[in-house]
């Protein structure tokens, strides 16, 4: 079994709440992720102005 599969099959049996804790944990890290990617795009562009 994949790991993705096992995830799935995980959070299936999570109960609402608990999903709707997931959902939250991981849009605050994709959004935690986007910033700093973001972040780190404005460094190297600064590094080539440079």
């Amino acid at each position: 079994m994949s790991t993705v599969a096992e995830i799935e099959s995980a959070i299936e049996k999570l109960s609402p709440q608990e999903q709707l804790e997931l959902e939250a944990w991981y849009e605050e890290r994709r959004a935690l992720l986007k910033t700093s990617d973001s972040l780190f795009r404005l460094y190297e562009a600064e590094e080539r102005v440079s």
